[in-house]
């Protein structure tokens, strides 16, 4: 399980260093302790993240749903309010000789979480089918999508902590999820031609290893933007540190001289063709932070 403490660059931005530091550090204690009285077990803090395991998922989710109820109501240093997201795989582990784990168990779990929006707890669906018996939580579907080294789309589902936001519930006995119509949208990155069909809920872009499309500039964040596909049609949402910009048009005739629009914690609709410039504006944007797009 991957625990992350959402918008800290922002809180360093606005706090500056020494007090964000703290309001992390407070953060991942708080995390630490809830993992640890659920019977599970720390294996490193990295940053504003932190990565456990345990030996049943159901001691993963109530430790999940203890972190998320207590940053609700509680803030850290200097009463700041703080967000976590969550996700975890259950599977077998692989250790190394320092007793690190590694494996496909970890990657899908790194892959989950960067799928998972602030204040939210997501696993795949494939772990929440070995609980036995009901807890004080509920389900919803969350994401079915395609991940980058699995032959098959990760299917994800939502524990839903907070009982008045238990809308769309559905029973997790039931091996079922809507699926909504969808455009075609092609992407081209450097050597990589993408083609995006309606099996695809999202597509997560970014420096980091668990990304569908990895990006190999320090500009990028690790998970620094998402294509969202929603009902005919497709979003682009930036989650990153300095920006997505994005410049419409076919770059070879219409967009001649035309400054990108930048795009920061915000999202926009995408139609037709275009560009993406990850960090940086698309009109200084090299080839490795330069993502072309066309959609039909």
């Amino acid at each position: 399980m991957f625990a992350d403490v959402s918008g800290s660059t922002q809180l360093y931005e606005r706090l500056g260093d020494t007090q964000a530091h703290e309001c992390i550090s407070e953060s991942l204690q708080r995390i630490v302790r809830h993992v640890k009285q659920n019977r599970g077990r720390l294996i490193e803090t990295i940053g504003d993240e932190a990565m456990v395991t345990f030996a049943d998922p159901h001691d993963a989710i109530q430790a999940a749903c203890s972190i998320q109820r207590q940053f609700a109501v509680e803030p850290v240093s200097g009463g700041q309010r703080v967000k976590v997201r969550i996700g975890f795989h259950f599977g077998p582990i692989e250790y190394d000789a320092t007793q690190h784990p590694f494996g496909d168990t970890v990657n899908v779990a790194a892959r989950v979480v960067a799928l998972c929006e602030a204040g939210r707890i997501i696993a795949t669906r494939e772990s929440l089918s070995r609980i036995n018996g009901a807890g004080d939580f509920t389900l919803r579907a969350y994401q079915r999508t395609r991940v980058k080294g699995k032959s098959e789309p990760l299917v994800t589902d939502e524990i839903v902590w907070d009982n008045e936001d238990s809308t769309s519930l559905f029973n997790a006995t039931q091996n079922t999820l809507v699926k909504a119509p969808g455009p075609m949208m092609n992407l081209a990155y450097r050597d990589q031609l993408i083609a995006l069909g309606t099996d695809r809920l999202s597509f997560v872009i970014g420096r980091g290893p668990e990304s569908d499309l990895v990006i190999d500039n320090a500009l990028a964040s690790r998970a620094h933007a998402k294509l969202e596909f929603r009902w005919g049609e497709v979003y682009l949402v930036d989650h990153s540190t300095n920006g997505t910009y994005l410049r419409l048009g076919d770059s070879r005739r219409e967009t001649h001289g035309t400054a990108s629009v930048r795009l920061h914690r915000r999202e926009l609709l995408l139609t037709g063709k275009g560009e993406i410039g990850i960090g940086t504006p698309v009109e200084n944007a090299g080839d490795t932070c330069l993502i072309r797009f066309e959609i039909y």
